[in-house]
């Protein structure tokens, strides 16, 4: 058995699994809940440290969890540009402060009949930060772990992960791992000056493309808004879920929660959070 250990410092989420229980059961206290009858196919949620973007992950984690429990959940992550092949995780557990979650090895093979992939390796935090959430939510599944490019391939990622979920007959969740504009000098970006001002057209205009664009669906649209704004650092994360999510039978998302980091800690440079259910 080949386990992928942590590569993130306790920084980025709790070492133990005591704390990391206690930061998510604070996370998704008050959490409203998703109205009765809603069918659930996945989620677009933040990567920074669970300090800042921890609350609007856990939130749509632990809703999802609350309609289904399915026998696998994929989280796709991002920080690929657009020349890249898609890059799989091929270990067979990976381990988390709350016991090792296993893989999902049966997808892998059918998986590279379909698309080229490459062997991602360890320390990019877009999928990681994500693992002991899963773990935590759906303690009974496997993980299919993949960082998808900046590009269409994004959506044939997406569609052929979910090929593959019908093939297998197995139950799919898909997560996609994006955070929001990059704002402020720290980014090089910083177009509205800076303060309250710069915040709110953060919220209200940069941040809200993107938004607009997954809550219809369009994973195209997000690509270019993302591209064109800099409104999301891994776009290709959010869009292979978007498009796993239709293809399993996705018809609608909407926001869980959207917050910024200058919210958390009031600084020039911040980053925006968005957490999407994908409904049916």
């Amino acid at each position: 058995m080949r386990i992928r250990e942590r590569m993130l410092p306790a920084g980025w989420y709790p070492a133990s699994a005591s704390a990391c229980k206690a930061e998510i059961e604070q996370f998704i206290a008050g959490s409203p809940p998703l109205p009765t009858g809603t069918t659930v196919f996945g989620g677009i949620v933040p990567h920074a440290g669970w300090h800042f973007s921890g609350k609007a992950a856990a939130r749509v984690f632990g809703l999802a969890s609350k309609i289904t429990q399915p026998q696998v959940v994929c989280v796709f992550g991002g920080h690929l540009g657009g020349n890249s092949p898609p890059l799989l995780v091929t270990e067979t557990a990976w381990e988390t402060p709350l016991g090792d979650i296993p893989l999902a090895t049966e997808f892998y093979e059918p998986l590279a009949k379909r698309l080229t992939l490459r062997e991602e390796y360890p320390g990019d935090n877009t999928i990681e930060v994500q693992i002991p959430f899963v773990k935590y939510f759906f303690p009974q599944a496997k993980l299919l772990a993949l960082r998808s490019p900046h590009s269409a391939t994004a959506i044939e990622l997406g569609q052929a992960v979910a090929a593959v979920a019908r093939e297998l007959k197995v139950s799919l969740l898909a997560f996609g791992s994006t955070d929001l504009t990059h704002y402020g000098p720290n980014y090089g970006f910083s177009p509205q000056g800076y303060g309250p001002a710069a915040v709110n057209w953060v919220k209200t205009v940069n941040d809200k493309k993107f938004i607009d664009q997954a809550l219809k669906l369009d994973g195209a649209g997000m690509l270019k808004t993302a591209a064109e704004d800099q409104s999301a650092c891994s776009a290709g994360g959010a869009v292979a879920a978007v498009a796993a999510a239709k293809q399993l039978g996705a018809r609608k998302a909407a926001l869980i929660d959207y917050y910024t980091s200058y919210d958390i800690m009031p600084n020039d440079s911040f980053v925006g959070y968005a957490g999407i259910m994908l409904e049916g």
